[in-house]
């Protein structure tokens, strides 16, 4: 019987929290939009190369990454504001 009061306790003290995070709207994050939508192509030209992948960025630090990777593989790449 023991484990049974324990995992109550538990359970209550879980729903307490939960009730104190949604009275402090900590429940309630933002949504998260992506910032740039990055094309990587095979080729120079990218209106007659090869799209090899498509992805977005949500800020500026995966931005540059995702250049980085697609200047590694030696592919072209468009970056584009998201709307």
């Amino acid at each position: 019987m023991d484990n049974h009061h324990s995992m109550l306790n538990l359970y209550e003290r879980f729903e307490k929290m939960q009730d104190q995070l949604e009275a402090s709207n900590l429940l309630k994050l933002a949504p998260v939009e992506p910032r740039y939508t990055v094309n990587a192509y095979r080729g120079s030209d990218c209106f007659r190369a090869n799209k090899i992948w498509e992805d977005w960025a949500y800020d500026d630090e995966e931005l540059e990454s995702l250049k980085k990777i697609a200047s590694e593989s030696n592919y072209t790449v468009t970056v584009e504001e998201a709307k």
